[in-house]
């Protein structure tokens, strides 16, 4: 009798930490993760086919990731706020489902012939949700007459919870990633400063002192003057591409100044300092992006000063049509017995944060702590 043959424990745990990787790999990639989550929705909840509608601008979706479809005729359909069955579920937030799409009275008919086309009879979508932000829709639909039973329901809620989470987690590790290469690119500019631009100026300089060294009849000192201005117009072009290498762009130039000032604060303190980047942030003027950045600053200067800390966090996170910037320490709290916050800088703070439509607010947290927060308008 054959005996079967073992997998050795290095390649068992080998092929786990592959699938893990793989795993992991998915979730940080948006359309990954979303084909991977529609393709277990038949199963789960019993519907014959299943898609989504992602976002495109604030008031339409469009239908991608078909499971079980026969068709073209619904992928790639663009449906606007109010029209059709998703249309009804952008506009209301909720989950909304038809027994027959042909007959319905409740939704408009702007789209019946693609669904004709593909042989659907009743249709339910559920509104992908995260932290009051509808970040899709996901749809299951049956080729025959029916009402959605409870397991459907519930699985599609299930489902629609996380696809929400799935399309968070992709968009942050791709905000991580676009400020990562642009904290690169800055790195690489300082770099590029510090020893390009410094050998064109001492290369600068000493042609100068040729120069002023040589009788003015000299037949170098025409050429000389010439490589002189050869230099001083690479050093132009240098700071040139320096500013475009460390210039972000504005949908990622805070998080960029934020890095750089925790990354500065730990360097010079030891304190650890982390970034949370709590949700997906707007485009900011480079005013707005300077007075949180400056208010960050000068809050880590304080907890460097006064607090004794141990550790910080910083979160930043989009709220009330602006943006927050949260700085937290586990220090020893507010100043005590007639000092007010005023001796933290409080003034300075807000000045520049109302030069720009911001506020500040300070106050103790529940380590023990501090806890300065700036918002700015987006």
């Amino acid at each position: 009798m054959a005996l079967k043959r073992q997998r050795p424990p290095q390649v068992n745990l080998l092929s786990e930490l592959t699938d893990g990787y793989s795993q992991i790999l998915a979730l940080l990639d948006g359309s990954t993760a979303m084909r991977r989550i529609v393709d277990d929705v038949p199963a789960l909840s019993g519907v014959d086919v299943a898609w989504v509608g992602e976002p495109d601008g604030g008031d339409q979706i469009v239908l991608r990731h078909m499971v079980n479809t026969r068709t073209p005729a619904i992928n790639g359909l663009t449906v606007p706020r109010g029209r059709g069955l998703g249309g009804q579920v952008i506009e209301h937030r909720r989950l909304l489902s038809v027994s027959d799409y042909q007959c319905a009275e409740n939704i408009t008919h702007h789209f019946r012939s693609q669904v004709e086309s593909e042989g659907l009879r009743a249709v339910i979508a559920v509104p992908m949700i995260y932290e009051d932000q509808l970040l899709g829709v996901l749809y299951g639909a049956n080729r025959f007459t029916s009402s959605f039973g409870d397991r459907a329901t519930q699985a599609l809620e299930q489902a629609a919870g996380r696809a929400a989470a799935a399309a968070v987690v992709a968009e942050r590790a791709k905000h991580a990633a676009e400020v990562a290469v642009h904290e690169d690119r800055r790195r690489v500019a300082v770099d590029l400063h510090d020893t390009v631009g410094a050998m064109l100026f001492t290369i600068g300089a000493g042609i100068r002192a040729l120069i002023d060294d040589l009788p003015s009849a000299d037949a170098l000192h025409s050429r000389l003057g010439d490589i002189e201005q050869q230099a001083v117009e690479a050093a132009a072009a240098l700071r040139g591409s320096l500013h475009a290498l460390s210039a972000p762009p504005e949908q990622v130039s805070l998080g960029v100044a934020l890095r750089g000032d925790c990354r500065a604060f730990e360097e010079r303190t030891g304190i650890v300092a982390r970034l949370i980047t709590v949700t997906e942030l707007p485009a900011m003027s480079s005013a707005c992006v300077g007075a949180l950045s400056g208010t960050v600053r000068e809050a880590l200067l304080n907890v460097e000063k006064h607090a004794k800390a141990r550790s910080v966090v910083l979160s930043v996170f989009a709220v009330s049509g602006g943006v927050t910037v949260r700085i937290s320490d586990d220090g020893v709290g507010l100043p005590t017995a007639g000092r007010g916050p005023e001796g933290l800088g409080m003034s300075t703070m807000s000045e520049r944060l109302a030069r720009v439509g911001g506020r500040l607010d300070i106050g103790g947290n529940e380590d023990g702590g501090v806890t300065v927060q700036a918002w700015v308008p987006a």
